[in-house]
């Protein structure tokens, strides 16, 4: 079993990356690989992305430096997989002989490039900001002098009270005030307000004469359906046919850890093996110390069961499952055990 790492490139570069295999027994040369997500058990594909066959990649540039072999890998390898870290790989690598794998470890902080195959561009330096100019003080406005008009002096031949009184009766009188016209929209709320009044009267608050008929017992409401009470139970499983559909509602509804273990039954019984890798995976990432506990023991050789929705036991994938349970709940005892029983 094969120990991988995937770190930063020197220099931070977007899009590269380091990649560290210890454990191979080979030469260099003739190198491809394989990377499978374990979620959902897609495989990258040439343009970036994911199949449900397994797809070959040449890989050249690896260097053997006593146990290791150490190589930089650019955006093609790098780019998928930091898309979403919540997912966990395993890497496969082989040559015309032989052909080993392990779980993808992702160390330190790596960064998608801009696109894939193209190295991001520099950015250009800031241009330094320029404060504009003040504007010239604008000069103040002269006062502006008014004179004030003269007064028409009354004539002799028509005194100033006789233009008061002809201008007084030029004037147009005042229009009447025009009618009300809410007045009767009012009055038919009103009317309505009290027929309204008077029909609650009449058949909530008059006293009843008639003779009281025995209420017949009510019946218990029948108990909900599975589905119904529950979006992660089995019967909405069933109900469901588009597993990510499901899967989007069961999370939904923040369910325990005990209803995400028995619709992960129901899901193996069906054959549903997305929904159960993707459950599995997504609470256990969450910090759901049980549920990473479980899907370790999938993967654990000492309780791995064929038949399921795992295909093989391996080691590495158990160790990765129990560190995260372990992580999440540091006095977990079967964490510990197995732990120490499975690192080398």
């Amino acid at each position: 079993m094969l120990r991988i790492e995937l770190t930063a490139a020197a220099g931070g570069q977007p899009g590269y990356g380091e990649l560290t295999v210890r454990g191979w027994p080979g030469g260099t040369d003739g190198l491809e690989l394989s990377v499978l997500r374990n979620q959902d058990s897609l495989y990258l594909d040439a343009g970036g992305g994911w199949d449900s066959l397994p797809v070959w990649h040449a890989i050249d540039g690896l260097e053997r430096r006593g146990e290791l072999l150490t190589g930089s890998v650019g955006p093609w390898l790098v780019d998928p997989l930091v898309r979403d870290p919540k997912m966990v790989y395993r890497l496969q690598l082989r040559d015309a002989g032989q052909s080993d794998g392990g779980v993808l470890r992702i160390v330190g902080n790596l960064l998608s490039s801009p696109a894939v195959g193209h190295p991001p561009p520099e950015e250009p330096l800031p241009r330094p900001v320029v404060a504009p100019p003040e504007p010239p003080a604008e000069p103040e406005p002269e006062p502006v002098i008014v004179e004030p008009e003269p007064v028409e002096k009354p004539r002799a031949d028509r005194p100033l009270v006789a233009e008061r009184d002809e201008e007084f009766r030029a004037a147009p009188a005042s229009q009447p005030r025009k009618p009300v016209r809410w007045l009767p929209l009012a009055l038919g709320l009103v009317l309505l307000l009290g027929i309204g009044l008077g029909a609650y009267w009449y058949f909530v608050l008059r006293p009843q004469t008639q003779t009281p008929v025995a209420a017949a017992p009510t019946p218990a409401p029948a108990a909900a359906a599975d589905g119904e009470a529950n979006p992660c139970g089995e019967t909405a499983l069933e109900g469901v046919g588009d597993d990510l559909a499901f899967i989007q509602a069961c999370l939904r509804s923040n369910p325990s850890s005990t209803q995400v273990l028995e619709v992960i039954d129901a899901a193996k019984q069906s054959r549903r093996c997305g929904v159960v890798q993707r459950l599995y995976a997504h609470k256990a990432q969450a910090g759901d110390a049980a549920i990473a506990l479980a899907y370790a023991r999938e993967y654990d050789p000492q309780t791995f069961k064929t038949g399921g929705c795992v295909q093989s036991a391996d080691a590495e994938t158990a160790v990765y499952w129990y560190e995260i349970a372990l992580a999440n709940d540091p006095a977990n005892a079967d964490a510990k055990k197995r732990l120490e029983a499975l690192k080398p």
